[in-house]
């Protein structure tokens, strides 16, 4: 199985994790990511992590996945910044693909430097309104859903339409939709996004799955707190990367 592409506000932050604190992330930071704790990307109370499985169709080409949440590991490059690895969550932006094997280093970027200023807009908004309703296999689901939505370019907030539309039905479609058809630039902006891309060149390797996370320099989860957290096993694609252009 091919891997790619939230519980509380306060335990969906980034937080140095381990005994010896790393230093938070910050923009340009290059860092290493791994998954430390395996395959199963724990750690979870649950026995197989927060995710559903969806299908969809992204440029008219059905593909599979298992969408939700992901719990990893980074380490600054700099040593100076500190040696030690600092569990973060991350949802994908691409549904297509693959998480593992990861490419490093990374680097920290602002979400608007990724993205157009009306996608990022949406991005920061469905983040600042449903961030801290994400609890569940369903909601986990719906969130990376929305966010595949809105990481394509797509501003018309439509699963039935455009470059990625999603074929399956249930709570996570109709709660992804919800969430969508509700952004309308007067919720909440989301502050401290970062996307980890997996190259300092360019837009990155196309065959590689960057990661969108929040820093909250202030704000330092406890490792009980995230072990509470279930685990997304998301994106199965063969097909490369398309990235609508900025």
């Amino acid at each position: 199985m091919k891997l790619s592409h939230f519980a509380s506000a306060l335990a969906l932050t980034l937080g140095a994790l381990t005994q010896v604190h790393a230093a938070p992330l910050v923009l340009g930071d290059k860092v290493a990511v791994e998954n430390k704790d395996g395959s199963a990307f724990t750690p979870s109370t649950a026995d197989d992590g927060l995710f559903t499985n969806v299908s969809f169709k992204l440029n008219n080409t059905t593909r599979y996945a298992s969408a939700g949440l992901f719990v990893l590991d980074y380490q600054h490059v700099n040593s100076a910044m500190g040696a030690s690895w600092t569990q973060f969550l991350s949802f994908c932006l691409e549904p297509d693909v693959d998480l593992a094997p990861f490419d490093n280093p990374y680097q920290a970027k602002s979400l608007q430097s990724f993205s157009n200023n009306a996608v990022s807009s949406l991005i920061g908004e469905l983040w600042g309104r449903y961030f801290g309703l994400v609890n569940s296999d369903v909601t986990a689901a719906a969130f990376q859903v929305a966010l595949w939505e809105l990481a394509f370019g797509s501003t018309d907030k439509n699963l039935d339409t455009g470059a990625f539309q999603l074929i399956s039905a249930g709570d996570v479609k109709s709660t992804a939709q919800t969430w969508l058809s509700s952004l309308n630039g007067s919720g909440p902006q989301a502050e401290g996004l970062l996307v980890l891309v997996d190259s300092t060149s360019g837009r990155g390797n196309p065959n590689r799955q960057d990661l969108l996370t929040q820093v909250r320099v202030n704000d330092v989860p406890e490792p009980a707190m995230l072990a509470l957290l279930g685990i997304g096993l998301a994106g199965i694609g063969m097909a490369r990367r398309r990235r609508t252009a900025a």
